[in-house]
């Protein structure tokens, strides 16, 4: 499946409108968004789809759910792990925290907050692109073929 294909560009539409939902859904949810932080979301899925869409192959939905899925996990455990992970965290209070502050969230804790939801808001995103595409894309391009084995016999 070519880049340029149409019906890529109408996946990655889709792609867009899904986590736009969702991120509308945690605003009135009232999630407090950092705007770098929407604009990530709104790109990671994007990335994924481009890849997720190189590996798939047409046929079942749920394997396009996978792809999107496991790419799009590994690009966030990347990046988290990559720039906000602190490798050098001994568990110990931090020295800037006064002692009147009874709790805290280290950043390593933040990284797996940040993944579990992550692994549970993401499957059900992912799906639901997948069977989006299923029914308006592979099904158009199956409908397109038995058109043209008709024409054939």
């Amino acid at each position: 499946m070519k880049l340029a294909d149409k019906r890529f560009w109408t996946f990655e539409a889709i792609i867009m409108i899904c986590t736009i939902i969702t991120l509308i859904a945690l605003w009135i949810a009232r999630w407090q968004f950092h705007i770098l932080v929407a604009i990530a979301y709104c790109l990671l899925f994007p990335g994924g789809g481009i890849f997720a869409w190189k590996l798939y192959k047409g046929n079942q939905w749920w394997k396009l759910a996978t792809y999107l899925f496991m790419i799009t996990t590994a690009f966030l455990a990347i990046a988290l792990f990559g720039f906000v992970w602190d490798w050098h965290d001994t568990g110990k209070r931090p020295e800037n925290i006064p002692p009147d502050v009874g709790s805290f969230i280290t950043t390593n804790e933040l990284v797996l907050i940040i993944l579990l939801l992550w692994s549970i808001i993401s499957p059900l995103l992912s799906c639901a692109i997948s069977l989006l595409t299923k029914y308006l894309i592979i099904k158009q391009k199956d409908n397109h073929r038995q058109l043209n084995n008709n024409r054939n016999i």
